[in-house]
């Protein structure tokens, strides 16, 4: 398919697998422990050659290799990871040990990231957000090869989905193991709704802004913004008036983004910042604008499904939370139930001093990538992984109120795009918090910001 982003679609493990039948694969709370898949003959594999900068390697020796991620052990999928590698490390007992390293916050980690492949000396096994318009990192030099691992083994090849491999394909070396591709929706607090005389989620824009005016006289901000940073929750919320006004090839590559829909959304979003969102919105990071709604300073947020962890944990009543796909302008541009999405996350490793460890490496991956093992990270991390997975009933049930609202919503989206702040060059990303800043206190337009943004992502 010609179209931008609609070969991504399918990376959702959980979008379009909801089973016909009950049976299969058994729930993630009761996984049995998977048993990682035997790596091809040492023959088979190049070695690759990398400074020897961590613990182990040389036969018969413990192997130790860190895992950096934004995985903290105080939300789902941090726990979730944690269990994961003390059943890994048991299994391997002796033989590999896997340790985690985190940093909760997500554009500081990828700038860590960015600083030590730069440096020469990339983490053993990390996880980084996939930027087609970016490929510094891959280009790098500094990381591993999976290739001959995945043509060495067709059947842990064969639950990757041949799009994203295709994408972490350069110069013939596939650079990275698709992690993830979350789901950004709506999430809102139906009490508050309720409250403002509100029966259920709006599914066109008219009755958005209707809802918004509602919630603002009740004493509550409507909605949750940000501009410090990616401004995540702001973007999500461009995307969705952009592609609400222009269709799903509205951030197409051939497209600029100096165009009709992209003024109107911005017009939309000053509207937002403007008259809907709290008082502390411009300047805020992701810490701020996300507690914004789970305290109920805000009604409304949109985010990916990392969100549900606090949910669970920081709301009193966590199912008074509802979820809800983009309102459209209802003229036929957008189908109504359509999901914006995070970007392709992926694993990449550092090219290893010995193959044994680049094997370790491999061993571990197969492990986490695994049908059981992506299922718990899925269910109980909130975390839907790229890996085809078929959720059985059993499944489903195994998930809490709001990730089951989730999976529903992802099973029946008509089309996902990707948020317009993942694909935009590096130099727009960086130039996007004063352009925001800007339209939301009035000194551009929404002309200027559309003609800015452009100007900004040659």
């Amino acid at each position: 398919m010609s179209r931008l982003f609609r070969g991504l679609i399918a990376v959702i493990g959980l979008v379009v697998l909801l089973p016909a039948c009950a049976g299969g694969a058994a729930p993630a709370t009761v996984a049995a422990t998977p048993v990682p898949a035997t790596v091809a003959p040492a023959t088979a594999v190049p070695a690759t050659v990398a400074p020897a900068t961590a613990a182990g390697g040389g036969a018969g020796q413990l192997i130790t290799l860190t895992i950096l991620s934004n995985f903290t052990p105080d939300v789902a999928r941090g726990k979730v990871l944690n269990s994961l590698i003390d059943e890994f490390n048991k299994e391997q007992a002796g033989k590999i040990k896997m340790v985690s390293d985190t940093n909760p916050d997500w554009p500081g980690l990828q700038q860590k990231i960015r600083s030590m492949i730069a440096a020469g000396a990339p983490p053993d096994v990390f996880i980084y957000n996939y930027n087609p318009t970016d490929l510094t990192r891959e280009k790098s030099g500094t990381l591993m090869d999976w290739k001959p691992y995945l043509d060495a083994d067709p059947q842990w090849k064969a639950t990757l989905r041949d799009e994203n491999l295709a994408a972490l394909t350069i110069n013939g070396q596939i650079m990275g193991i698709p992690s993830d591709q979350a789901p950004v929706m709506f999430y809102y607090h139906k009490d508050l709704f309720e409250k403002a005389g509100i029966k259920s989620f709006p599914t066109t824009w008219d009755e958005f802004f209707k809802d918004a005016d509602a919630l603002k006289a009740s004493g509550v901000s409507p909605i949750a913004l940000m501009t410090a940073d990616d401004a995540w929750h702001a973007m999500n919320a461009f995307t969705m008036l952009a592609v609400s006004a222009g269709g799903e090839d509205v951030f197409a590559p051939t497209q600029s983004l100096n165009s009709p829909a992209v003024v109107k959304a911005a017009g939309e979003l000053k509207r937002f910042f403007q008259n809907y969102t709290t008082r502390d919105a411009v300047g805020a990071n992701y810490a701020v604008s996300s507690r914004n709604f789970i305290s109920k300073k805000a009604a409304m947020i949109i985010d990916g499904p990392w969100l549900v962890s606090s949910i669970q944990t920081d709301v009193q009543n966590p199912c008074n939370v509802g979820v809800a796909p983009s309102p459209t302008y209802g003229d036929g541009k957008a189908p109504e139930g359509f999901i914006v999405s995070d970007s392709m996350n992926a694993w990449a490793a550092a090219k290893q001093p010995t193959k044994e460890r680049e094997q370790a490496v491999v061993e571990w991956m197969k492990f986490y990538t695994s049908e059981a093992s992506a299922k718990q990270m899925s269910l109980q991390g909130d975390f839907p992984q790229a890996v085809k997975l078929t959720y059985t009933d059993q499944d489903k049930a195994s998930t809490n109120c709001n990730m089951a609202q989730v999976l529903d919503i992802s099973s029946k989206a008509p089309f996902l795009v990707v948020s317009a702040v993942r694909y935009i060059t590096t130099p727009a990303q960086a130039q996007l918090p004063s352009l925001l800043e800007s339209l939301a206190l009035g000194k551009i337009t929404p002309e200027d910001f559309a003609a800015k943004l452009q100007a900004a992502n040659q």
